[in-house]
């Protein structure tokens, strides 16, 4: 086709291109061996190019018209009339021959334009063929008899179109990489607020602590309140048999009174019957002492009742409420025990005093008649007393008994509360390490994206590191649960992290250095590192406390940090 003549062979030295150009590109234009020779070809298609500029539009908008999922894309985010226009515009771009960093961000701003809006690389780079279509036959045909020029010419449209789609399908794919990257630190980051599992741990301890110790009280207050009932079940099986001997005593008084009464004319035998009387007489005495120290017993039991049901706090309300009631059965029992023993004491002076004037009785006989039988009463009475102290002590047994099932059935409740506590505390614990494990799973998918990653945009690169300094605090608190390991030599320090990486190479770009933002972020960064290590070194030794007081420290600091990020990712973009 070209004749003898032959066409341009390709160099086998490899050239250095001499074309000005953005660092960025010295690579990709020395793979292409682009050369500025080739930048001037391109300026001889320019008229080729404007001659065919309509046609290579109309037909690559009629071709994406044909899809139907293309067609949707265009029509939510923009029109096809706009889109014909930036066409048109970047085909006029293209043989300016002009590598520079406008040129760079042109192409760039494609790549993210169609990463945003999903557009697959295949139908992008598909599109260049239009541009084959008709401008290689224009070039053929008029370069036909300069065939050297013709494969010049064709081989620099190759390589700027080619050119062109490295840099658009690298912006493409940093910006879809950086996607990945972003949704993967969205989701560490939602990871990362799940917090709280040291303080609900440490809440559970404190209640399985105070559940031991309410069970420890309830079990002491079980064995009081069964001593207790032991006690009142005793002290109402003496008062039964005190009942007895009282009606017992009763009814020998008052045999021995019918007795002294039916001896009136026999003086021998009143002295006799009065002998009787006195001895009868101070049994009864016995009797009621008896009873006097069952009542300060029973006073005793009630007080430290009230004591222990005290200690148990709401568990004990309804025991001391009995208690109180038998405190008060008791001090009325002392004081008819007391009017007892008053009475007895003067029917006994009175009894010696008959015994003594026994000779003075027969002129006094019937006034000492009337106040026998006064007696007899006063001595039922005092047995009635006796057997109601009797009933009440019984009463008083019973709800001990009963009192003494309640506080063994709060015991065992108590213990099953306290196992179940455990229980959930371990739980929580086992959910907490699950987090962590899921965290650090993420993580390490958050890294490997990082690193496939060629190049990040400064604001992408912020976002990056916002989400490693969260991480740096979950990975300290995790530590301090235990789940997480944390070795010395990983305590950086602030110009050693990824932030401080950056932090350093950007105090040599003006263009982040003079930022107000910038200026404001060395200072917390530096006490974030600082606190770190000083949590660090107090979990080591052992003082929790004191890691978690300097912990909420961090937090403020982190904020801080946080903030200053986010403004100057704002201030970037």
């Amino acid at each position: 086709m070209f004749g003898k003549r032959g066409a341009q062979t390709v160099s086998a030295s490899i050239q250095k291109s001499d074309i000005q150009m953005p660092d960025q590109l010295q690579g990709k234009v020395h793979f292409l061996q682009m050369s500025q020779t080739d930048l001037d070809r391109l300026k001889q298609i320019e008229p080729l190019l404007t001659e065919h500029l309509e046609a290579i539009t109309e037909r690559h908008y009629h071709m994406l018209c044909q899809y139907s999922h293309l067609m949707q894309i265009i029509e939510t985010h923009t029109t096809v009339d706009r889109l014909a226009v930036s066409f048109r515009h970047y085909l006029q771009s293209l043989p300016h021959g002009k590598l520079d960093d406008a040129y760079v961000a042109g192409r760039k701003k494609i790549g993210e334009v169609h990463s945003k809006i999903g557009l697959a690389p295949e139908w992008y780079t598909g599109s260049y063929l239009r541009v084959y279509e008709f401008l290689i036959p224009a070039i053929i045909n008029t370069y036909s008899k300069r065939p050297q020029e013709l494969s010049s010419v064709l081989l620099a449209l190759m390589k700027i179109i080619t050119l062109d789609s490295q840099i658009v399908l690298q912006s493409y794919q940093e910006d879809n990489d950086y996607k990945v990257i972003d949704r993967l630190g969205e989701v560490l980051e939602l990871v990362i607020q799940i917090d709280k599992f040291k303080h609900v741990l440490d809440t559970l301890e404190d209640t399985t602590e105070e559940a031991g110790n309410v069970g420890s009280a309830a079990e002491q207050l079980s064995e009081s309140v069964q001593k207790v009932a032991q006690s009142a079940v005793s002290v109402a099986e003496s008062a039964s048999t005190t009942i007895e001997q009282a009606t017992m005593g009763k009814d020998i008084i008052q045999e021995s009174l019918t007795s002294f009464l039916s001896m009136a004319d026999e003086f021998q035998e009143m002295q006799t019957k009065i002998s009787q009387l006195v001895t009868s007489i101070a049994e009864v005495s016995q009797v009621v002492q008896v009873i006097r120290n069952i009542a300060d017993q029973t006073n005793l039991l009630a007080l430290n009742a009230s004591i222990e049901a005290a200690r148990a706090n709401e568990h004990g309300r309804g025991f001391a409420i009995v208690a109180d009631e038998v405190r008060k059965l008791a001090e009325q029992t002392k004081q008819s025990v007391q009017s007892i023993t008053a009475t007895i004491n003067n029917v006994q002076n009175e009894a010696v005093q008959v015994k003594e004037t026994a000779t003075l009785m027969s002129d006094h006989f019937s006034d000492k008649v009337i106040q026998t039988r006064d007696a007899i009463g006063i001595l039922g009475d005092i047995v009635q007393n006796i057997e109601t102290v009797g009933h009440s002590t019984g009463h008083i047994a019973a709800l001990a008994q009963e009192q003494s099932a309640a506080t063994d059935d709060i015991s065992m409740r108590i213990s099953q509360v306290q196992t179940n506590m455990e229980q959930v505390s371990s739980h929580v614990s086992n959910a907490g390490k699950n987090v962590y494990d899921v965290g650090a799973g993420i993580n390490s998918l958050h890294k490997l994206s990082i690193t496939q990653t060629s190049q990040l945009k400064t604001k992408h690169y912020l976002r990056i590191v916002k989400t490693d300094h969260l991480l740096w605090r979950w990975w300290l608190y995790n530590f301090m649960l235990g789940y997480h390991h944390i070795d010395e030599k990983e305590l950086v320090d602030h110009h050693q992290c990824r932030l401080g990486i950056w932090y350093v190479e950007a105090l040599n770009n003006p263009s982040l250095s003079t930022l107000p933002s910038f200026k404001q972020l060395d200072a917390p960064h530096r006490q974030f590192h600082e606190t770190v290590r000083r949590i660090y070194h107090f979990v080591k030794q052992g003082k929790l406390e004191e890691a978690e007081a300097t912990f909420d420290t961090l937090e403020d600091i982190s904020q801080r940090i946080l903030h200053v990020l986010d403004q100057l990712a704002e201030e970037v973009s």
